[in-house]
């Protein structure tokens, strides 16, 4: 994440008057009618007007500063805080589990593929989970 602050040579605590007087000087030094086509400059012209568009607006600002402080606070962490936190998210989204194959194809299909014997949900609709009859007859409206 690019820093804003940085691209208009400002402080953190700059006032709006500081911005504004940092992003017209950026700005006119780098305008592509100034600068000649100059690839650099028309880059770093871009990103001034990226950085004011986000700074000039104090609510945008607001939300700029909170990212920030985000961004900084996860950098904080170790490597292992950051690898334990990782486990721990997949852990609690992991629904598919590798070494119970059964269990997945009975939740998916419907029915154990040893036993032959249908899921508890599907016994109540005594109904074949593969059964692609009702999908035919809505597609060819019979």
């Amino acid at each position: 994440m690019k820093n804003h602050y940085e691209i208009l040579g400002v402080s953190r605590q700059a006032t709006q008057d500081q911005i504004k007087l940092a992003y017209r000087k950026l700005s006119k030094k780098h305008h592509p009618d100034v600068s000649g086509g100059n690839k650099e400059s028309e880059k770093i012209f871009l990103e001034v007007q990226e950085a004011y568009k986000v700074l000039k607006d104090t609510d945008s600002r607001e939300a700029y500063d909170a990212r920030l402080d985000d961004v900084r606070q996860d950098a904080s962490y170790s490597n292992d805080n950051t690898n334990k936190s990782r486990q721990q998210s997949k852990v609690n989204k992991q629904d598919f589990n590798m070494h119970d194959i059964e269990k997945n194809f009975e939740h998916f299909f419907g029915f154990n593929p040893k036993t032959k014997e249908m899921s508890a949900q599907n016994k109540s609709a005594k109904k074949n989970p593969i059964d692609t009859t009702d999908l035919f007859e809505r597609f060819f409206n019979k």
